[in-house]
């Protein structure tokens, strides 16, 4: 834990920046055709036509609330400013009620 902020502290990264914004935006191009079809962003955790989506959404939603709650980075999925308003640019809902 020491070494992981200490690590921290001088700008270490451990995902690598642009692959990581290639795959992100990729998939946000993906979530926003899912927008098109189905009218809303709210993709199902398991959803069969696109496992990697489903799982993806829902990575989205943790980042976001690691990130709001102050964690630290390698909590927080790659979680910004700016990827949260791209989200909420297209409607995208932090918090979605489970249904009985």
């Amino acid at each position: 834990e020491d070494r992981i902020q200490q690590l921290e502290s001088i700008g270490f990264q451990w995902v690598i920046e642009q692959r990581n914004n290639q795959t992100w935006d990729a998939m946000f191009e993906t979530l926003k055709q899912y927008k098109a079809e189905y009218g809303n962003t709210d993709v199902p955790r398991r959803y069969a036509d696109n496992p990697q989506l489903g799982s993806w959404v829902n990575t989205q939603r943790s980042g976001y609330k690691n990130f709001r709650a102050g964690k630290k980075q390698s909590m927080c999925q790659g979680m910004s400013e700016d990827r949260i308003q791209q989200l909420e640019s297209i409607g995208f809902r932090w918090v979605i009620e489970k249904q009985n």
